[in-house]
């Protein structure tokens, strides 16, 4: 796997070096529209609940983004996409549950690109800022459910939907004129209500708090502009 990532770096980096007569100077700027897929990691940030420690595990998805750019320096990108990622009650010492995230995000984009021929015009950087919403769902894990079983009570979890804010940056790196490599990173701040139902006999007793869902999103995909 190792030396499969290195062989792809290499080949991109040589591709792109390659294709750099072809996309200086003839970039999409002003009114250009580019669609793209882009993979990414997610690194999110552990929190508690009711007193319990969350440790909230690394997860992966992807997303299909639009990206409209209305000006010559700003770009309005809109995206939606799906992630998971486990989380384990350190408190209680089980696996706790699986967050499964549905986010769509506009993003306002703030590009650079060179008016000068000797500079490289075939990078095109950006700063971003933005928000969206999240779908959540939440499937509380089989350990957990056992650890309340064996204490005599039924355990359901529930969680709502949650608004987000994010901030960070990026770059393409065009290989034609019209196709290029995306790289982005963004961090991003949403919370989201819980409901923790226990069930003992034929009482019912809902325990509520607010979780952080804040993480870090690296990503890297393709675009194609016309």
């Amino acid at each position: 796997m190792k030396r499969l990532s290195v062989f792809v770096v290499v080949f991109f980096l040589v591709v792109g070096f390659s294709t750099i007569s072809r996309a200086e100077g003839s970039l999409p700027l002003q009114g250009s529209v580019g669609i793209g897929v882009r993979p990414y990691g997610i690194f999110p940030k552990s929190d508690k609940i009711r007193g319990e420690k969350l440790d909230f595990k690394d997860g992966v998805g992807a997303e299909i983004n639009v990206t409209y750019r209305f000006l010559k320096y700003l770009a309005l990108e809109g995206a939606i996409g799906y992630t998971e990622f486990d989380i384990k009650n350190k408190t209680l010492a089980v696996d706790w549950a699986r967050i499964n995230v549905l986010p769509i995000s506009v993003t306002l984009q703030f590009r650079w690109i060179s008016k000068k021929p000797e500079e490289l015009k075939w990078i095109v950087p950006y700063a971003s800022i933005g928000g969206g919403y999240y779908f959540l769902e939440i499937d509380e894990k089989s350990e957990l459910q056992n650890y309340w079983l064996s204490r005599g009570v039924a355990i359901n979890l529930e969680i709502d939907d949650s608004f987000s804010l994010h901030a960070g940056g990026g770059f393409d790196i065009f290989l034609t004129d019209h196709i290029a490599l995306n790289f982005d990173a963004k961090y991003s701040w949403a919370q989201a209500d819980i409901d923790e139902e226990r069930i003992t006999g034929g009482t019912s007793q809902k325990l509520g708090d607010t979780i952080n869902l804040n993480g870090a999103f690296i990503g890297a995909g393709f675009k194609f502009f016309f």
